[in-house]
């Protein structure tokens, strides 16, 4: 299995990784099947026109998607985000704000194809970005972020097949390392 990352509404910025590129990808590395890891099927049938990539994939690849209720996960979401209400919530609210900000600033700029978007390097930003929301936030990472992506890796493991994943770009990192340690 691989993993390859999506950047969403970046692949129209990217001219080395468009929606197409991103596509292509998995019948270059040999890969017939492809894993859906960032949406729902019935996310993706409400709007179709938000996700071309998936469209394009279809007509190419047997597709799986994450077999999730992104609804439910999306009230767990909200339901743990940091809302200033005192000194200490707004300071951890802005520092993560700050970092969410940083992050893509920096990775937008260093990212110019595939290859840096499927890098160690971006990988490694959103690991390290995630081990500091788990010190300002735990509740957040450990009942919302880990569990979510832990019930997508079931369902991928389910699958039993030699598939191509297709991530968030910040959430490859945590379907490359489960998938090392199989």
């Amino acid at each position: 299995m691989i993993v390859l990352s999506t950047v969403g509404k970046l692949h129209n910025e990217i001219k080395n990784y468009t929606y197409k590129d991103l596509a292509d990808m998995p019948g270059s590395l040999g890969y017939h099947e492809v894993f859906i890891a960032y949406t729902s099927e019935k996310e993706y049938n409400k709007n179709p026109d938000d996700f071309p990539e998936i469209s394009m994939l279809k007509r190419s690849y047997n597709i799986y998607f994450n077999g999730i209720d992104m609804d439910f996960y999306r009230n767990i979401e909200n339901e743990y985000k940091i809302r200033p209400e005192n000194a200490e919530t707004t300071t951890k609210k802005n520092l993560l704000d700050m970092l969410n900000s940083i992050t893509r600033t920096y990775l937008e700029g260093y990212w110019k194809d595939g290859d840096t978007i499927n890098s160690e390097l971006t990988d490694s930003v959103f690991r390290a970005k995630h081990k500091f929301m788990l010190s300002m936030n735990p509740d957040y990472e450990q009942k919302y972020w880990v569990p979510m992506h832990e019930e997508i890796f079931k369902n991928i493991i389910k699958i039993n097949r030699d598939l191509a994943i297709i991530s968030e770009v910040e959430s490859s990192f945590y379907f490359k390392d489960k998938l090392k340690k199989l």
